[in-house]
């Protein structure tokens, strides 16, 4: 994944990644604040930019991925509703017999719901964090297959250097591959197919 500072950036060139000394601020040879003129456009560029957010969430992987953690999350919210509904049923028969029981008898009884409940909650906070991890996992196996085919892509259009498309301050058109590198990667790798690691949540 393309991550940079904006005065530290990280540059995709000549297939490695290489991250210039914090001097050199200006790879585009003006200051901040400059207006930009004489620049060239279009397959001239030898400095190219990318948005991995984009990259990814617009991919057929991407969306591939979104589909699973929504389908998932609906499910979670589905169960979370009836469980909320079978403690809610258990609370109130509790304080229904709370007259015909002795103070030690409800004490159990109100203890044992109390664990049940903290159980019930801790299981389902688990599953919404497997959610957050399946989707970091799938990122990761995202971004490790993008780095020959974001290389061809920058050599299809001329460019020597591919930077995080957040870390330009000043920019001219021309200068974004997004969309021609999400069109590759579909291409490639498509929707990544069965995770190795899919969401499960029993």
């Amino acid at each position: 994944m393309f991550r940079a500072a904006v005065f530290a950036v990280c540059i995709l060139a000549v297939g490695a990644l290489v991250c210039p000394p914090a001097q050199a601020q200006q790879p585009l040879g003006f200051s901040l604040g400059q207006a930009v003129t004489g620049a060239r456009q279009g397959a001239d560029l030898a400095l190219r930019t990318i948005d991995d957010e984009r990259l990814f969430r617009e991919s057929l992987f991407g969306q591939r991925v979104a589909q699973e953690i929504e389908a998932a999350s609906r499910a979670l919210e589905a169960e979370n509703d009836q469980l909320l509904e079978e403690l809610t049923t258990r609370e109130n028969e509790l304080t229904e017999l709370r007259a015909d029981m002795t103070v030690e008898a409800f004490r159990a009884a109100a203890n044992a719901f109390d664990m049940q409940a903290e159980t019930v909650r801790r299981t389902q906070a688990e599953k919404r964090q497997r959610l957050v991890q399946f989707e970091e996992s799938e990122r990761r196996r995202f971004f490790g297959g993008t780095a020959d085919v974001l290389q061809e892509v920058l050599d299809s259009v001329g460019g020597q250097v591919l930077i995080d498309a957040r870390a330009v301050i000043i920019g001219v058109p021309g200068m974004d591959i997004t969309e021609a590198a999400i069109a590759a990667l579909d291409e490639s790798i498509g929707d990544g197919g069965p995770p190795p690691f899919p969401i499960n949540l029993p």
